[in-house]
């Protein structure tokens, strides 16, 4: 018996080396492969509300655009049989729509349905994103669980292993041809979360992760086509930088035949040179707004690639009309949903629009700021407007209307600054936000003219342009960086002191060195920053319902701690960065 069983292993054996030595046929290999970037839960083409206030929700019942889109021009994409199509998805999934912060935090039993939409459109593989850890190792492990396809990511290292904590590759075969998807996700990670999300695991920065896992797949798997697949933004050919080096990982990375991107919802189907070799990179924008596309063509004789031919560009999902079969797969999910969604949490007295939020204090701003100074006790806040341009009306909110207001799953943190400290975080945060001003032909804002999409139109991150409450200051537009900042008082009329320390309330992205504040402007380095931690509390949305559950209304007011100045010269510069902005 242990010989007849000795002989078959024997033959599985020989089998399974003689199929994966097989020679691929000689011909001509037509491979179409589509990629989604940051959809940031666009699963539907509505927003499931009834009653929100907000105005854009309205206007805008149906996105032009969304994973149904997607599923549309699949199917068609599928019909042709002279091509083969992969199917990638690179990050940012589980975090900025109620699809996913439903099965995220309140049907947590149920099959998640962003694996379900993987598993229905049969994607090849996904990538994990930095949002998608936001979510939690209950969540992430989910996905990993119930999603057909792999989820990936090379430099996420198991710090008890010294493995990749998700799957770092797969090979997509077809035909015999076999395609390597080398997944990456933003080692920026432990500077933006909180290290309960992300426990256990250690982030490699991308380069020097993919030069290891090309070679090694390369010389294992020997693949006909290698891809990078990153959530991380574009940047440039020359600089390695940590959060955007896909350009760079193009123009340097041997081995690679295109970079997929992702994170800075940028748009691009461009060449980069490795040397003498064009490397395809591509980004589609975000919220499933573009496919990008690599259609590749690749011929083989005797065995061996005698030809390689990759053509990139980005499919706009504008005008494809939602799959109705896919709409109605999903039909009890969404119900779900939208029962959810309308449920009713309060309502503003006041209307509120991040628009004023760049030119001075605002209602929106202040009433983050209010928030976090009721829920600390801190003494100082900082906030920043998380969403571009959003406006929420006064009336009656339902829950959609919330995640207008507080798009982010931050936690509220207390640290303990210097008056110093706070100043110099002032002065980097401002130096990122607006010009020097010379005459009246001057900018306030520093603008990215021509820019496309909300991260495109300033030439920093919005979501970076903090402000403070509980101190009394002003921002001399005319000065250069590093002296805009001149504070007067706490705003309870007690002097400021450089040298005396400060509870300070801010999110837990912040706090955790997003958008390096704490580090490049107050300072402190990276290893300190646990250390001024003082209190951890609940997430900023869930205070936001808690209050409105308490009051059943919010009065945003303007608290007016600060402003702008000489204010005449600012004043005519707004207005024209508002038309620049925002239109007449």
């Amino acid at each position: 018996m242990k010989k007849i069983n000795f002989i078959l292993l024997l033959l599985i054996s020989s089998l399974f080396i003689h199929s994966c030595s097989e020679k691929v046929k000689d011909g001509i290999y037509l491979i179409d492969i589509y990629a989604t970037n940051d959809l940031h839960g666009r699963l539907f083409d509505t927003l499931y509300a009834e009653n929100s206030q907000n105005p854009q929700i309205h206007q805008n019942i149906v996105h032009p655009y969304s994973l149904s889109s997607v599923a549309t021009f699949l199917k068609n994409a599928r019909l042709n049989s002279d091509r083969r199509v992969v199917l990638l998805d690179m990050g940012d999934h589980l975090q900025g729509d109620n699809s996913v912060f439903y099965y995220n935090f309140i049907d947590t039993t149920s099959k998640h349905i962003f694996a379900e939409a993987m598993n229905y459109l049969d994607y090849d593989a996904v990538v994990v994103g930095n949002h998608d850890i936001e979510a939690g190792p209950r969540v992430y492990n989910k996905i990993v669980r119930e999603m057909k396809a792999p989820y990936l990511a090379a430099n996420a290292i198991d710090e008890k292993t010294n493995k990749p904590f998700f799957k770092p590759y797969t090979i997509v075969k077809i035909d015999g041809i076999k395609i390597a998807i080398i997944g990456m996700t933003n080692p920026n990670i432990p500077k933006w979360l909180t290290p309960d999300l992300w426990q256990g695991i250690k982030f490699q920065e991308i380069v020097e992760s993919l030069e290891y896992w090309v070679e090694l797949v390369k010389t294992k798997e020997k693949p006909h086509l290698v891809v990078a697949a990153l959530h991380a933004g574009l940047g440039t050919t020359e600089d390695n930088s940590i959060e955007n080096p896909a350009r760079f990982v193009a123009s340097n990375v041997s081995g690679i035949d295109i970079v997929f991107a992702a994170h800075d919802h940028r748009s691009t189907a461009e060449v980069v040179y490795n040397g003498d070799r064009p490397v395809w990179v591509m980004e589609g924008g975000s919220r499933a707004s573009s496919l990008s596309h690599a259609s590749v063509k690749i011929g083989i004789s005797d065995g061996q690639i005698i030809s390689k031919n990759i053509e990139g560009a980005l499919i706009s999902m504008r005008e494809i009309e939602p799959d109705k079969e896919y709409n109605n797969y999903f039909k009890e999910s969404f119900n779900n949903i939208k029962a959810f969604t309308n449920t009713h949490v309060g309502s503003l007295t006041k209307s509120i629009t991040t628009r004023d939020a760049y030119f001075g204090p605002s209602e929106y701003i202040d009433m983050i700021h209010s928030l976090q100074l009721e829920n600390s006790g801190a003494e100082i806040s900082f906030v920043a407007p998380l969403s571009m341009d959003v406006t929420v009306k006064a009336g009656d909110l339902n829950f959609q209307d919330l995640l207008n207001i507080y798009p982010y799953e931050n936690q509220l943190y207390v640290i303990e600054l210097t008056g110093e400290e706070i100043k110099n975080y002032l002065e980097f945060s401002y130096s990122k936000w607006i010009n020097q001003m010379i005459d009246n032909n001057s900018s306030l804002l520093q603008l990215n003219i021509g820019g496309r999409g909300d991260r495109g139109r300033f030439k920093n991150i919005f979501f970076n342009f903090d402000s403070a409450a509980g101190l009394i200051y002003e921002v001399d537009a005319t000065k250069g960086d590093g002296d805009r900042i001149m504070i007067i008082s706490e705003s309870n009329g007690h002097s400021f002191d450089l040298k005396k320390r400060y509870k300070v309330a801010l999110s837990s992205y912040r706090a955790s060195g997003g958008g390096d504040m704490l580090e490049l402007g107050s300072g402190i380095p990276k290893s300190e920053l646990e250390g001024r931690t003082v209190e951890r509390l609940s997430d900023i949305r869930e205070m936001l319902y808690n209050k409105l559950k308490r009051d059943g209304s919010i009065t945003p007011e303007r608290l007016n701690h600060w402003k702008f100045v000489p204010e005449n010269l600012v004043k005519r510069a707004a207005v024209k960065d508002y038309i620049i902005l925002f239109g007449e």
